[in-house]
């Protein structure tokens, strides 16, 4: 993982299920290339406060946050048990290197070694269950 494998959401673009594909595979939020219709129209990365620099994270706007990362905060946090948000708020508090070690660490699967999918319940390359996934209601 590296610093421009975050989204400017906070997102991990190397945890999420298009990046870590290997058929049709993602290129990441902050490149242009394959990547799903959802993120090319994506309006957090085309918000205006942007002002042209969509590799700005977020947590540098002094809207931050914002009705629009709330609410992909929201999801992510039910349906993936990720937070953005909190996410932006460790690289605001612990600096971006330390945070991606600490995430590296975190979303290392403990039977291969492989980083987990945000998106599955389960590592896609030996079927470990995912931790941090939130369990089915």
């Amino acid at each position: 993982m590296n610093v421009s494998s975050i989204a400017p959401c906070g997102v991990l673009c190397d945890l999420c299920m298009g990046f870590q594909r290997t058929k049709n595979k993602c290129v990441g939020c902050n490149y242009t290339g394959n990547k799903p219709y959802h993120c090319t129209v994506c309006s957090i990365k085309e918000c205006p406060e942007k002002k042209g620099n969509e590799k700005l994270l977020c947590s540098e706007c002094d809207k931050f946050p914002c009705k629009r990362i709330k609410n992909l905060d929201k999801r992510y946090r039910i349906k993936y048990g990720e937070s953005p948000i909190q996410n932006l708020q460790n690289i605001i508090k612990d600096g971006i290197d330390a945070f991606i070690k600490i995430e590296n660490e975190k979303w290392e699967c403990k039977q291969c070694g492989e980083l987990l999918c945000v998106h599955r319940d389960a590592c896609l390359q030996c079927g470990t269950k995912n931790e941090y996934f939130p369990e089915a209601e």
